[in-house]
């Protein structure tokens, strides 16, 4: 007896061995569509119950394909009755019952089984994976349901994925949020999650009614405010973000430093109206508060953005900034804290009072000074480098640009200072020098410098492989440089001239695209319709064909104020410009202007 133990202990790993053996060439057959071998190894090894698990999907899938419909239905009752409580094989019968068109006999089989699960919270969490595996997601949604009324679990987190997965997005925010009455601490996961399940815009706009009803529900939980702040800030709506955070920074006393968050968001986003509004707010309401500087900084700053970018551009609003900047100077003295406002105030002077000598005493003066932090000094250095360019001293410039290159080396600075020597090359007729060196920038670590270094790149090699006496592209440089310089008029006639000199040359398009964003800058907004239309006509394959019907819709819409005429430009953004960076922007606008409550 005990020899014969002996052997069978022995033999015992070999008949595994060989079992898996079995599997591994039963999968290979399966993998390679050769069903009937697949299934033929498939039938001996799940004689053997310890290795059904291993290859049931397999041979279940491959029955069904060969429509050995018969073989599956004694396969699945033969499991059904050795693993009675196995939600695998009940999961996959009531499968195989709606596959078959049994779809009373599948619910009747399904809900019977679900009966037996309904106080087991274990089985209900293993059961409904199945089911969702299946893609039957109104079942697991009834499991989980009955497991909430047990009162252990209440299964929010499985809920909402299912939600999620089952595309029923409201209810998916509701399972989300409701985490929140009782645990305000996950406001980050939660608002990263959805973000990061939402589909679209449309969906994502779904937040805002549920967040409501939550909050009418449990007034007391400010965690829903500093949520809605969060979702309108999403949506770029810095309005209703400012009227949320109000109430968020008045409840937890945060002295401001919440909404001044929004006001900053709101510059970047370029919304000048709303930043001006926000941080007049903080000026007007914190004057005893560490943030009233910032603000009171901020808000000379978001109106000079919005002077700046309201054209044509006010020249007496100019100077009444550069007022309210020497007040914040004169007041606080030039320090770290206001070198930044004598910065702008020296920018301003230099490029719209046409003060250039004004502007490079205050820039020197701002670099000379002991307090100063050096990467902003360097940045002001670069900044004293373009005013040089404007006064037609590229020596003087390219001195600056390569001393701040130098120091701030694989820096951001140092790659902005590279750009900058590299357009002075390119004002210059220097080309093949200029392409080095924007070649290099190209992989800048900031995507704006490796943008512009792409686009002046692209400019210079498509021109000169076309037009090896390089005629063409340093007129259009020598050009470029008096724009710079802010010589408009004079740019305008000269691009007219170089124009009917070069009407065959692949530049023309650049041209076009150039005189209509002076045009632009002067206020002149239907000829510059017409420049960018010229592109849609005659170049409509080329690179500024979006950009220039996205233009024409923006002016439209912010400019002429004329609805029909942005719908009808934003709708083609949509239609002919597809893939277009500005796409997201141009459908937000169009509903928007449709009149969808779109925030």
């Amino acid at each position: 007896m005990r020899k014969i133990l002996f052997l069978i202990a022995l033999y015992l790993p070999f008949m595994g061995f060989a079992q898996d053996k079995d599997i591994d060439l039963a999968n290979e057959y399966y993998t390679n569509g050769e069903f009937d071998k697949a299934i033929s190894l498939y039938s001996g090894i799940v004689k053997e119950k310890q290795f059904i698990f291993a290859v049931h999907k397999n041979y279940l899938d491959a029955l069904l394909k060969l429509e050995k419909i018969d073989d599956a239905d004694k396969y699945l009752k033969k499991q059904l009755r050795n693993f009675p409580t196995e939600s695998l094989f009940q999961v996959d019968y009531g499968v195989f019952l709606i596959m078959r068109g049994k779809k009373e006999e599948a619910d009747k089989h399904l809900n019977a089984y679900m009966e037996t699960l309904k106080k087991d919270d274990a089985q209900i969490r293993y059961a409904a994976r199945n089911f969702i595996n299946a893609n039957l997601y109104d079942y697991a949604e009834q499991l989980y349901l009955a497991g909430r009324k047990n009162g252990n679990d209440r299964f929010t987190y499985e809920l909402a994925s299912l939600y999620a997965m089952a595309g029923k997005t409201d209810m998916m925010v509701m399972e989300y949020l409701d985490i929140l009455k009782d645990d305000d601490e996950q406001l980050e996961y939660i608002e990263n999650i959805l973000q990061a399940r939402m589909r679209d815009e449309e969906d994502f706009a779904k937040i805002e009614p549920v967040l409501y009803k939550f909050m009418q529900k449990y007034p007391d939980k400010i965690v829903y405010n500093e949520m809605l702040v969060w979702f309108y800030v999403q949506m770029k709506n810095f309005s209703k973000a400012f009227f949320q955070a109000k109430a968020v920074d008045k409840r937890k006393k945060l002295e401001g430093s919440g909404i001044f968050d929004i006001g900053t968001l709101a510059m970047e986003n370029k919304d000048y109206e709303n930043a001006i509004k926000i941080f007049e707010f903080l000026v007007d309401k914190y004057k005893e508060e560490s943030v009233y500087v910032m603000a009171r900084r901020q808000l000379v700053k978001a109106k000079e953005e919005l002077v700046k970018n309201s054209f044509p551009v006010d020249m007496s609003k100019i100077k009444s900034l550069v007022a309210d900047y020497l007040q914040i100077i004169g007041e606080m003295g030039l320090v770290d804290y206001t070198a930044e406002a004598a910065r702008s105030m020296a920018l301003l002077e230099a490029f719209y009072l046409n003060n250039k000598d004004t502007a490079i005493t205050i820039l020197e003066k701002i670099i000379n000074t002991p307090s100063i932090r050096k990467d902003f000094a360097d940045q002001v250095k670069l900044d004293l480098g373009d005013i040089y360019v404007l006064k037609s001293e590229p020596w003087e410039a390219t001195l600056l640009y390569s001393q701040v290159e130098k120091r701030q080396k694989e820096k951001d600075l140092g790659h902005l200072a590279k750009l900058k020597n590299a357009k002075l090359s390119y004002y210059k007729g220097e080309f093949d020098l200029a392409k080095e060196n924007l070649d290099v920038l190209k992989l800048a670590t900031t995507r704006e410098i490796a943008n512009d270094a792409m686009q002046l790149s692209l400019l210079i090699g498509d021109n000169l492989a076309l037009d090896t006496t390089e005629a063409a592209l340093k007129e259009y440089a020598a050009i470029d440089l008096m724009v710079f310089q802010g010589q408009y008029e004079q740019a305008l006639a000269k691009y007219e001239l170089m124009q009917k000199e070069f009407s065959s040359h692949p530049i023309v398009d650049e041209i076009f695209w150039a005189r209509a964003n002076i045009f632009v800058k002067l206020g002149k907004f239907e000829q510059a319709i017409q420049e960018l239309s010229k592109i849609i006509e005659q170049y409509n394959e080329d690179i500024w064909a979006d950009d220039a019907n996205y233009l024409i819709a923006k002016i439209y819409d912010e400019n002429l104020k004329n609805k029909d005429k942005a719908m009808e430009y934003y709708q083609n953004q949509l239609t002919k410009y597809q893939g277009s960076m500005y796409s997201v922007e141009a459908r937000k606008r169009y509903r928007q202007l449709r009149g969808d409550n779109v925030n």
